[in-house]
């Protein structure tokens, strides 16, 4: 299988192919990090130059799908994992963080060059990868482009009625049950939380039977 998979903020490219390898042991894997999410020009340009049987999008990575979805191929297949429709509270469309904390974050990156917000970040995401990896990221303005996205972007529902879609229960940024009453065909995953491990698992699973 050929995969093209679109990584969530601030996850680096390299991690998140190893984690998709795990599950999709004999797949050709290309990960895209937007520069600037919002250029469906860019998104057209990254889009094409590998052709993929299957599309996954990764908390960030789901938003661009949905905001860039009639670049993708018709016949393909569409997966999205810790799906975001709107990120912050306040829009009471799955998200958690409210605009205050992201608004926050988004200065803390402007005004300091140090890793601590995103160590804090991974932290609370459960997300272990080694530190080492921290230098692979985009520069902090690519970093800052993306947050903006999240802060600015809203997907409709009706935009994602043939995406397969997977959140884990116990995700630190979005609400499940909220997401499952939006899209209906929303798999819940037991226990999981935002990391990408569990939600692979799962769309492993999905796609074999």
């Amino acid at each position: 299988m050929k995969i093209t998979a679109v990584s969530g903020w601030a996850i680096p490219t390299e991690w998140f192919s190893e984690q998709i390898q795990k599950y999709f042991v004999d797949s050709e894997i290309n990960v895209i990090y937007p520069s600037d999410p919002f250029d469906s020009e860019e998104a057209r340009i990254k889009l094409n130059e590998k052709s993929a049987d299957l599309y996954l999008g990764y908390s960030l990575g789901s938003l661009w799908m949905f905001r860039h979805r009639d670049l993708f191929p018709k016949t393909s297949i569409k997966a999205v994992l810790a799906p975001i429709l709107a990120f912050t509270k306040e829009h009471d469309m799955g998200g958690k963080t409210t605009s205050t904390q992201l608004n926050y974050l988004i200065k803390l990156l402007r005004r300091n060059d140090n890793e601590n917000p995103l160590v804090d970040f991974y932290a609370n995401c459960d997300i272990p990868f080694p530190r080492i990896l921290l230098k692979t990221l985009p520069s902090r303005s690519i970093l800052i482009k993306g947050l903006e996205f999240l802060q600015s972007v809203i997907a409709s529902k009706n935009s994602v009625l043939d995406f397969k879609v997977i959140v884990g229960e116990n995700d630190i940024f979005l609400d499940a049950i909220k997401l499952k009453n939006l899209i209906p065909q929303t798999q819940i995953v037991t226990g999981a939380g935002h990391a990408p491990d569990q939600l692979l698992s799962k769309l492993a699973r999905t796609l074999n039977q």
